[in-house]
């Protein structure tokens, strides 16, 4: 198949003729996303232990404040 017959995974979800509406909060959150510092900060504990990305340091600095 070639790529003019099938249909990207964005086109599926959002043909041409239905533009998405977005609210202008969401728009602010995506051009300007929260730094990675806070949301693991804003995190519970729990979530902390069990994010695969974190360092045993990192989850013990947190947990300290």
């Amino acid at each position: 198949m070639n790529k003019e017959t099938v249909p990207s995974q964005a086109e599926k979800s959002n043909p041409e003729g239905e533009p998405t509406q977005l609210s202008p909060e969401l728009l602010d959150k995506i051009k300007h996303p929260a730094r990675i510092d806070d949301v693991i900060r804003e995190q519970s504990p729990e979530e902390r232990k069990s994010n695969p990305a974190l360092v045993p340091e990192m989850i013990d600095d947190s947990s300290e404040q």
